[in-house]
């Protein structure tokens, strides 16, 4: 596993990543979740943000102060 990164060395294209923030997930506060670098949430070029995603794909906010990220794992392998 890779180690916590600079927020500012993140990618910003698309990819997504395991980024440290501040995130309100309904009424749930935590900092750790799965985001990406985009401007979706308006549609707008200029707008862009750290945006996460819930578990099903349907819901997705802003991460807040994001300050540090990480690649996403591999995910494991069927044996």
């Amino acid at each position: 596993m890779s180690e916590w990164q600079p927020i500012e060395t993140a990618p910003k294209d698309g990819t997504w990543i395991l980024i440290y923030g501040s995130v309100d997930d309904e009424g749930e506060r935590r900092k750790i979740s799965v985001a990406q670098y985009t401007n979706y949430l308006n549609g707008g070029e200029t707008d862009w943000h750290w945006q996460f995603a819930w578990y099903d794909g349907g819901y997705c906010g802003l991460v807040d102060e994001a300050t540090h990220w990480m690649p996403l794992p591999e995910p494991p392998k069927n044996d």
